[in-house]
């Protein structure tokens, strides 16, 4: 019996022609979905709005169109069912998508476009390495990480923010989004060579400490938010040195807990 559910299970999860659904209606890659979160999370714990709702659905809904869309584009000269398959979810994302910007838009009186205008060629760049098949080039990643990053302030602006302090926010969430993708990058390499050097890793999150404390010195952001990054310096030494020791999943997991714990203490530090 038990059997036989697990069958009618594993079939309702294929479509027809034998496609596994999960294989196209999701990401493979499950980091992205932390850095796509942490700054929705952030900018709604900071500045919570109808309009940043709906922002959030919009960003959610285009990061689930990037993996179909990338499929039909690189199998656009041959037809499958998994083409047709991947075809159908990346217009379901991308009209909840342009909805739900639209929404955004229609609840808000402030304009929160800017933002996502300057992180658009950053954008543009990930998907143009997408579309050539080197989605896992550094240069593709760091410039996704930039371009989702902009939606605190997106968010922050829907809000009525000011656009110092939006623009402030990205500052914050590149700093802690740069360094991570450069550590998990290492210490992922580190899992089958020994000589990985650390420096890269060491100089980007020193660089997002002195961002940190230039924006508290200028009376932007609190003093935590420097504290914050190197509470994820230490974190990196001590997952740098312990990295062959490490899987690649527990290392994804506890990048979601250090993320979550960064989206704590800058959200909180408006408190303080």
């Amino acid at each position: 019996m038990v059997a036989n559910q697990g069958t009618l299970i594993a079939n309702r999860a294929r479509a027809k022609g034998g496609v596994r659904v999960k294989t196209i209606a999701l990401p493979a890659e499950h980091g992205g979905w932390g850095l796509l979160f942490e700054p929705i999370v952030l900018g709604l714990l900071l500045a919570p709005s109808i309009a940043g709702f709906y922002l959030a659905l919009s960003a959610v809904g285009f990061f689930l169109a990037r993996h179909p869309l990338t499929l039909v584009v690189l199998n656009r000269r041959r037809s499958s069912p998994r083409t047709a398959l991947a075809r159908r979810f990346a217009t379901l994302y991308l009209v909840i998508g342009a909805a739900s910007f639209i929404a955004a838009l229609a609840f808000t009186q402030h304009s929160f476009v800017l933002p996502l205008l300057v992180a658009a060629p950053f954008a543009i760049l990930q998907v143009a390495h997408d579309w050539t098949g080197r989605r896992r080039v550094l240069l593709s990643e760091l410039a996704g990480v930039i371009a989702v990053s902009s939606l605190v302030t997106a968010v922050a602006l829907a809000a009525g923010w000011s656009q110092r302090a939006g623009f402030a926010l990205w500052a914050v969430m590149v700093a802690r989004s740069v360094p991570a993708v450069l550590y998990v990058r290492a210490c992922l390499r580190r899992l089958k060579l020994s000589n990985v050097s650390p420096t890269p890793v060491v100089v980007a999150h020193l660089a997002a400490i002195g961002t940190a404390i230039a924006l508290a010195g200028a009376d932007v952001i609190s003093g935590w938010v420097a504290i914050a990054m190197v509470l994820l310096l230490v974190r990196a030494m001590i997952g740098f040195a312990r990295a062959n020791t490490l899987t690649a999943k527990q290392l994804g997991f506890s990048e979601i807990a250090f993320g979550a714990m960064t989206v704590i203490i800058v959200a909180g530090s408006k408190y303080f």
